[in-house]
């Protein structure tokens, strides 16, 4: 199954729409936006999250994500989160998904994403988030193109 994936390898703009479980499984909505930029070195995501509740919060982040060498199907990023310290983590590409596996520097944060591509404009994104042992959190969301965009010359089989 050849696959050329849209999300983080074009520049653009991204909406998210979903359901987040804090630590006590209470839903929640999640809405937001995701700027992804290239340049020749470094690609950026810029995501600004959006959750309701009775303590609505907003999650920003910036991701510095190393451009994929040709031959890879991964490559390795850095975020500094709202949390207490930076988080490390991977891109890695299995046919039709992005997986997103990450840490914390000290590891008592960890977690991970997966994007599952629908279209090239729409992806489904599944994850959750530990300290230590606990659970924080956990997502369903859909994250939808704003904009247009060929697809990646990045073929995975």
């Amino acid at each position: 199954m050849d696959v050329k994936h849209t999300y983080l390898f074009q520049p653009g703009l991204w909406t998210v729409d979903g359901r987040y479980l804090d630590r006590e499984e209470n839903p929640h909505t999640q809405t937001g936006e995701l700027v992804i930029v290239h340049a020749r070195d470094l690609w950026t995501i810029d995501s600004q999250l959006n959750i309701s509740g009775q303590d609505p919060r907003k999650l920003e982040s910036r991701y510095e994500v190393t451009p994929f060498a040709n031959d890879k199907s991964y490559t390795d990023w850095k975020s500094d989160t709202d949390g207490p310290e930076p988080v490390y983590g991977l891109f890695v590409v299995v046919q039709d998904a992005i997986m997103m596996p990450w840490q914390s520097r000290s590891g008592i944060y960890w977690g991970q994403e997966v994007l599952a591509k629908v279209s090239d404009h729409e992806y489904i994104s599944r994850g959750f988030a530990f300290i230590k042992d606990d659970k924080v959190a956990s997502w369903a969301a859909r994250l939808s193109r704003i904009d247009s965009g060929e697809a990646s010359s990045l073929t995975v089989n």
